[in-house]
């Protein structure tokens, strides 16, 4: 398991199949950025969590990392829970199709 790099996150605020993405990089020193938003990182044992970074209260995101793919569950501890999953980005990746989900990466509303 290697995170750092680049990845796209697919996430879903209802759970409900329909999700948006955005490119997001996990840096070597537990940083990552998801333009406008950046955050902190941490993974062990096959495990990821990640945070948004001056939001109060934080968005978090948990997860299991497996070879070039993570998946699990966000909250915003606001109200909204979400699932999400990530792939590791590699040259042969194909354009994602834009969608318009009703709240970002961070759990804001659009």
């Amino acid at each position: 398991m290697s995170v750092p790099g680049a990845w796209i996150l697919h996430y879903n605020w209802a759970c409900d199949g329909r999700y948006g993405n955005t490119p997001i990089t996990f840096n070597a020193d537990g940083t990552f950025a998801s333009a406008p938003y950046t955050g902190k990182w941490s993974s062990h044992n096959d495990q990821i969590l990640f945070q948004f970074a001056g939001e109060s209260p934080p968005t978090t995101y948990g997860g299991t990392v497996v070879d070039s793919a993570m998946v699990g569950r966000s909250t915003a501890f606001t109200g909204a829970k979400g699932c999400w999953y990530a792939l590791k980005t590699t040259l042969t990746t194909a354009a994602l199709a834009e969608r318009k989900p009703a709240h970002d990466q961070s759990g804001a509303a659009k």
